[in-house]
């Protein structure tokens, strides 16, 4: 009777997926196993993450039409996480003279990404992220285990960014990438 409810809740988040949800939330507090993947992309770029649990695991996944979403993941057993965003950072600039703007006055100008993935053992993982002309989000991590986290933004200006960690861990990482590069 219970996988009948199981296998009713996945086609639900299926057809959710399929339909263009404005906003899907999903919230699984399990003593066996979980397994969670997302994804989604529009004009303003485009995440994937990925959690698995195993043991008593709660597992809390948050996406809304807005560009943003949120993963929060903790358990008594080992979990592995992985989440990548991007983005194409834009600016508002108007010039009069370019006939090449959209209608908002918007042009591309460079691109940022995000990572976070590991696996930890007994611990909590959360991660919010917000797509649109710019990234933004937070990583907080704190248990034992591997982390590796990096970033990386092209424009006007550069810059690249990675980190990895092993051990008892708190990793905290916040971030905006803004579109006046």
């Amino acid at each position: 009777m219970k996988r009948g409810y199981v296998l009713g809740g996945f086609i639900c988040l299926i057809l959710a997926g399929l339909a263009g949800a404005e906003y899907l939330s999903t919230s699984i507090h399990s003593d066996g196993s979980v397994m969670l993947a997302t994804s989604g992309s529009d004009q303003n770029g485009s995440f994937v993450s990925r959690a698995l649990g195993v043991d008593a695991v709660r597992l809390v996944r948050t996406v809304s039409g807005n560009d943003e979403h949120d993963l929060a993941i903790s358990g008594s057993g080992p979990v592995l996480v992985s989440d990548v965003a991007s983005a194409v950072l834009k600016s508002n600039e108007v010039r009069d003279r370019c006939v090449f703007l959209g209608a908002e006055g918007e042009r591309p100008v460079g691109e940022a990404s995000v990572y976070t993935s590991g696996i930890l053992h007994g611990g909590e993982f959360d991660v919010s992220r917000a797509i649109g002309p710019d990234l933004s989000g937070e990583t907080l991590v704190n248990g034992s285990g591997l982390m590796a986290f990096g970033s990386f933004v092209s424009g006007n200006r550069s810059l690249r960014s990675r980190g990895f960690v092993s051990g008892n861990l708190t990793v905290e990482d916040l971030f905006r990438f803004g579109g006046r590069i």
